[in-house]
């Protein structure tokens, strides 16, 4: 396999664990030492490492064994992954039960009605890119997310999901992926570099020390653009906190703490203003375009996001009625009979004339199957390029799936489910962390914990009042 001269080998500038987990070249051990990582605020992310050696080489995942066969980094970092989802169709039943079942009667799913949520929709997403599903309401935007996320049962779910042209399984798309819901469910009272600590911990292997994980934090507290409000609370309606895209990405980042090479998100930028809308999908660009493939639900994107996405997919009841470039929107509609003008947003004149579709007699129909026969004619174009095994090591190379812990060369790729531990911690470890976040969130807002004690402690008393001096006669029974 030749080298290819316009990839640069995976650095630490592209994720500082990398660095930190791998043992450095003896030739190049001085460069190293002085080597300093800068996130976007200009702070310096590892400044032991400007003086002293890195003496310890244990690692995340075992860096030296992925060049047992001579391969080279820059080798490695040439396999991009592509995600492939095919004729994906889900259907449900709906409605209510009119009789018991009874064997004159018949199976109760002879009353129900079926109601199709996806319909024969198939697409890609690539690494480095940004694959958003658009659509009004009621067009199972999240439902297609799910399916090819793996959290919808595969009994109802017809079609396949592939990664680099292998089926995945729900083990291994648990190890390599994260799912950020629309809802931010966080502690109100913690810091955002507390937060993160606290998702290091649990989510981190057991194997990688305290010091490293930290350092994972600061990296993705960089990467996030949360350095000025690193340790600022989260808060609530009565206290003041971070703003809502700083929460947002928060949440992100809770999820992303193992950095997985899949990156879902429903409705990401759903409730923010502009500002903070284009902020959030520029973090997610960047996650993106470490090496990940990320996709995303999103209602109806500004001018400005829209330049930041590289793959749109629109619903419209279920179907895909336009799978293609932002930048191939005008040559799409256009080819279609319906000119996009100049000066308009491309995506909200796309949803409207859907819209006007949808209300005619004939319905998206003509357009679904034009859409089909473009999609067809660029097939070709959308085979994956190298086989998983090969991508995910090139992804571990650049720093991904922290969560993978140490593996030998024939544990990764499709044999990664081997390697990883169901559970990073045991039991009473994480006993102990939630103890611990419960406690600082508690003693940082004592009128909540009065609250909640009084109320127990009330309930308590009028639970014993009830059954006090009550004794084993017939009254007494009576009385219980």
């Amino acid at each position: 396999m030749a080298n290819n001269p316009t990839m640069p080998p995976a650095s630490a500038d592209d994720n500082p664990l990398l660095f930190i987990n791998q043992k450095p070249n003896v030739e190049l051990q001085n460069q190293n030492r002085s080597r300093r990582f800068t996130g976007s605020s200009g702070r310096s992310i590892n400044k032991e490492l400007e003086s002293e050696p890195i003496n310890d080489y244990s690692s995340v995942i075992s860096i030296d064994m992925l060049y047992s066969n001579g391969s080279s980094s820059n080798e490695l970092t040439n396999y991009p992954l592509l995600l492939s989802f095919n004729n994906l169709s889900y259907s449900v039943k709906v409605g209510q039960k009119l009789l018991p079942d009874l064997p004159f009667f018949g199976s109760q799913d002879d009353v129900k009605k079926t109601k199709l949520l996806l319909d024969d929709i198939s697409g890609v997403a690539r690494e480095g890119e940004i694959t958003a599903i658009l659509g009004a309401s009621g067009s199972s935007k999240t439902t297609l997310m799910d399916a090819i996320a793996g959290r919808i049962s595969k009994q109802r779910l017809k079609g396949t999901v592939t990664l680099n042209g292998e089926v995945l399984g729900s083990k291994l798309l648990k190890i390599i992926s994260a799912y950020v819901m629309q809802d931010d469910l966080l502690y109100s009272m913690l810091t955002i570099e507390e937060t993160l600590m606290f998702s290091a911990e649990f989510r981190l292997p057991r194997s990688l020390s305290k010091e490293k994980k930290r350092k994972r934090v600061d990296a993705l507290i960089d990467q996030l653009g949360l350095r000025s409000a690193a340790m600022t609370i989260i808060g609530d309606e009565q206290h003041r906190g971070v703003s809502g895209g700083e929460r947002r990405r928060v949440s992100i980042g809770v999820d992303i703490i193992h950095d997985p090479i899949l990156l879902f998100l429903d409705e990401p930028i759903s409730g923010l203003d502009s500002t903070s809308a284009f902020n959030v999908v520029k973090v997610l660009k960047q996650i993106a375009k470490s090496g990940s493939i990320v996709i995303m639900s999103i209602h109806q994107p500004s001018h400005r996001i829209l330049s930041l996405l590289d793959r749109l997919i629109f619903l419209s009841n279920g179907q895909a009625v336009c799978s293609e470039a932002p930048s191939n929107l005008s040559q799409f509609f256009g080819a279609f009979g319906h000119r996009i003008p100049e000066n308009e947003n491309q995506a909200e004149f796309a949803l409207d004339l859907i819209r006007d579709l949808e209300d005619s007699p004939g319905g998206v129909s003509t357009l679904v199957e034009f859409n089909k026969s473009r999609q067809y004619s660029k097939r070709d174009l959308d085979e994956p390029k190298c086989e998983l095994k090969d991508a995910i090591k090139a992804s571990i190379v650049k720093g991904k799936l922290v969560t993978t812990g140490t593996a030998s060369n024939d544990d990764i790729g499709s044999d990664l489910t081997s390697s990883v531990q169901t559970y990073a911690n045991p039991f009473w470890i994480e006993m102990m962390i939630l103890s611990k976040r419960l406690m600082i969130n508690s003693r940082r807002m004592p009128e909540l914990f009065v609250v909640r004690f009084a109320t127990v402690f009330a309930a308590a008393v009028i639970t014993a009042g009830l059954y006090w001096q009550l004794d084993n006669s017939p009254r007494g029974t009576q009385g219980e």
